[in-house]
C-alpha cells in the first residue's frame, strides 16, 4: 500500500520534495503536504536533501487514502464527541489540524473557525486527481504571476538603470564642464599673469633705458661743461707766478746731500760762500744735472732766480 510520500510522488511531485514535505507538515496528511509544496515550490533549497538523521518513519505508515484504516488518517468513527478536526465556518472546509486551519486562514483571510466531530475522509482518486489538477494549476497561476513579477522588477531595474546611467552621465558631462571651465580660467589667470609680468619686465626695461640715457646726458653735461670750463681755463692769459725762494739740493761728493732753501734774489755767491761757511770745500765748481751746465766765475754775481734755480734745482759740487 502506498504511502502519502508514495501518493505524492505519484501525483507527479519528485521524491525529495515528497519528503520534505512530509517532515516538514510533521506527517499532517496529503493536503498539508500539498499546500506546503505549493507555497515553497520557489524556495532556492527546495531540492535539496533531506538531512541526515531526519526520521521518515512515519512516512512508511499507510494512510487511510491507501489502506482503508479510518484510524490512521484520523476519520472518526460514528457516535465519537470528541473533536476530531477544525471547520473553518466561512466555507465549512475541514482540516486536521490547526496549522492545516492557520494555512487555509492566511490563503483565505477566512477568521471563524471551531471544533468539529466529523471525520474527514480520506481522498478518493478522483479527488486526488482534482488536487493535483488544482495544486498544478496553482503551480502554474504562482509561476505566471512571478514571471509577471520578474518582468516588472527587470523592466523596473531597468528603468531605474537606464535613470541612473543617465544621472551618472549628466553628472559625468557636468563635471567634465565645471574642469573645462576651471582649467580654461586657471589658463586665462595663467597668460594675465604671464602678460602682467611681461608688461612689468618691459617697464623695468624701459626705466632702465630712460636712467641709462640720463646717466649719459648727465656725463655729457658735465664732460661738456668740463670742456667749456677747461676751455676758458685755456683761453685765459697764463700768469706766471712769482717764487721767493729757491729750493737747492746740493750733492757733495763721498756725503750725504745737503738740501737748503735760499731766497730767490740771492746770488750763486751766496750758495758757494754757504758750503764754504759748513766746511765743505774751499774750492769748487757748481753744476746743474739736467741740463748739464757748470757756472762760470761771471755767473756767481747772477741771482738765482736769473739762472732759472727758482723754484727749486739739484746742483753738483765739484772740487777743483
Amino acid at each position: 500500500m502506498a504511502t502519502d510520500i508514495d501518493t505524492l510522488v505519484a501525483m507527479g511531485f519528485p521524491r525529495n520534495r515528497a519528503e520534505k514535505a512530509w517532515k516538514k507538515t510533521n506527517g499532517a496528511g496529503l493536503q498539508p503536504a500539498m499546500d506546503w509544496i505549493l507555497e515553497h515550490s520557489e524556495d532556492a533549497d527546495i531540492d535539496e536533501p533531506v538531512t541526515e538523521g531526519q526520521s521518515l518513519a512515519a512516512a512508511a505508515t499507510p494512510s487511510a487514502s491507501s489502506t482503508g484504516n479510518a484510524d490512521d488518517e484520523g476519520e472518526i468513527k460514528d457516535g465519537e464527541q470528541t473533536a476530531q478536526s477544525l471547520i473553518c465556518n466561512d466555507c465549512q472546509k475541514l482540516f486536521r489540524d490547526a496549522s492545516a486551519a492557520e494555512r487555509h486562514a492566511i490563503r483565505t483571510s477566512h477568521q471563524n473557525f471551531s471544533e468539529s466531530t466529523e471525520a474527514i475522509k480520506p481522498l478518493s482518486e478522483e479527488e486526488k486527481k482534482e488536487k493535483l489538477a488544482e495544486l498544478k494549476a496553482r503551480l502554474a497561476e504562482k509561476r505566471a504571476l512571478r514571471e509577471v513579477q520578474d518582468k516588472e522588477e527587470k523592466k523596473s531595474n531597468e528603468k531605474i538603470r537606464r535613470k541612473t546611467g543617465q544621472e551618472i552621465t549628466l553628472a559625468k558631462e557636468k563635471l567634465e564642464e565645471e574642469q573645462m571651465k576651471k582649467a580654461f580660467a586657471a589658463k586665462k589667470k595663467e597668460k594675465e599673469e604671464e602678460k602682467a609680468a611681461k608688461a612689468k619686465i618691459k617697464a623695468q626695461i624701459e626705466a632702465d633705458k630712460r636712467e641709462r640715457a640720463a646717466k649719459r646726458d648727465a656725463s655729457k653735461q658735465v664732460a661738456q661743461a668740463q670742456a667749456q670750463a677747461d676751455a676758458a681755463e685755456a683761453a685765459k692769459p697764463s700768469v706766471k707766478k712769482e717764487y721767493t725762494e729757491a729750493r737747492l739740493q746740493i750733492r757733495l761728493p763721498g756725503t750725504t746731500p745737503v738740501t737748503q732753501t735760499f731766497p730767490a734774489g740771492s746770488q750763486l755767491e751766496d750758495v758757494a760762500a754757504f758750503l764754504r761757511d759748513n766746511g765743505h770745500a774751499s774750492t769748487f765748481t757748481l753744476s746743474t744735472t739736467f741740463p748739464r751746465k757748470t757756472f762760470q766765475p761771471d755767473e756767481y754775481s747772477k741771482t738765482l732766480k736769473e739762472l732759472d734755480l727758482v723754484p727749486s734745482a739739484v746742483l753738483l759740487l765739484n772740487t777743483v
